[in-house]
């Protein structure tokens, strides 16, 4: 019977050709520009999402009160964040990242790599982007380590294995060791590199005092918290943490600094922090509603359509009744017709 009632339908379908047509278009193009336009705010939503920790990750910021200034910044000063995982139990492990720009050499090949960064060595374990060789706790370990995306490690090596291969960083050309190849990141991603120095390189041979620098604010920080660990509650424990580690530099410096936390899947829409990639809330709302008004408007415009053959069809209505046929058929007849009609839209 079901059979039959799509058989009827199709008929009907192709017998009116040109209506059909109009009616399957209108459809497909309102859902074909909603749906691109949901798969954009889905697209926008999932950011740093994929991390696993996603939901115990945090970044640390800053803001910096000057006799001059109000700052609020995205980063801290480099001595925070070991400092955070000395004295705070519930944070399981920290992580700085320094934006850089260098040159790598090899042989004769030269560039300019502007999409670098330094990091610890705990990166990978707080982060889950894919390494394709190479142990997460130990790439970024040793100074002059550095982790290579996949696309990166073929422009320098072609089809070779980089790991234990050497490249010259920077101007005066520091020898370092490829001890890791990394799978390109994630588009929906707010950190992005091709290629990851291990921190350990500045903080055993280019700057030792690095990690002693209460007033050097360079690196973005991350930290690990344990599953239960409510953020406000430990952001509150902050300004007792830095009293106690640079309260006499603040005063003498007469910059006052307070630390908060970001949620890290809230970064990317949500944060006025800036940074190098950043969305706007606004814009997925603005674009779920126009989304879901576009596919109003067809679902309108299909239904203006459908009822305007209603008169047409009464007549075929009524012999059909005359022949028997009860309410709930004919409502399976042309209900068969509008799931064809949309299922080729």
């Amino acid at each position: 019977m079901i059979r039959n009632y799509f058989k009827i339908a199709w008929r009907n379908l192709w017998r009116r050709r040109g209506f059909t047509f109009i009616n399957i278009t209108g459809l497909s193009i309102g859902m074909t520009a909603s749906f691109l336009m949901l798969l954009y705010v889905s697209f926008e939503l999932s950011y740093d999402s994929f991390h696993s920790k996603a939901d115990d990750i945090y970044r640390v910021v800053a803001d910096i009160k000057t006799p001059s200034d109000n700052i609020e910044a995205n980063i801290t000063a480099w001595a925070v964040p070991p400092n955070l995982e000395k004295d705070f139990p519930e944070i399981i492990s920290a992580v700085r990242i320094n934006d850089l720009n260098m040159i790598v050499r090899k042989g004769d090949l030269k560039f300019k790599e502007t999409n670098a960064i330094a990091a610890d060595s705990s990166f990978f374990s707080v982060f889950d982007f894919e390494l394709l060789q190479g142990s997460p706790k130990e790439v970024l370990k040793k100074q002059f380590s550095v982790v290579l995306s996949e696309t990166t490690a073929k422009k320098y090596f072609g089809d070779q294995n980089p790991i234990g291969k050497s490249l010259k960083i920077t101007e005066e050309g520091y020898n370092s060791i490829v001890t890791g190849v990394m799978k390109d990141f994630p588009e929906n991603s707010h950190i992005q590199a091709d290629i990851i120095l291990s921190l350990t390189t500045f903080t055993q041979h280019l700057d030792k005092e690095l990690d002693t620098r209460w007033g050097s604010y360079d690196a973005a920080a991350y930290i690990l918290v344990n599953s239960n660990t409510d953020p406000d509650q430990l952001a509150s424990k902050f300004p007792a943490f830095l009293e106690k580690h640079s309260g006499e530099f603040m005063k003498q410096s007469k910059m006052f600094v307070t630390l908060n936390l970001e949620p890290l899947k809230s970064l990317y829409l949500e944060s006025t922090r800036g940074g190098t990639r950043g969305g706007s809330m606004t814009n997925v709302y603005i674009f779920s509603i126009i989304a879901i008004f576009i596919l109003l408007i067809a679902s309108i415009n299909f239904i203006n359509l459908t009822t305007a053959r209603s008169v047409e069809r009464a007549k075929e209505v009524g012999i059909r009744k005359v022949m028997g046929a009860e309410k709930q058929q004919l409502s399976l007849q042309f209900i068969g017709e509008s799931i064809i009609t949309c299922l080729l839209a």
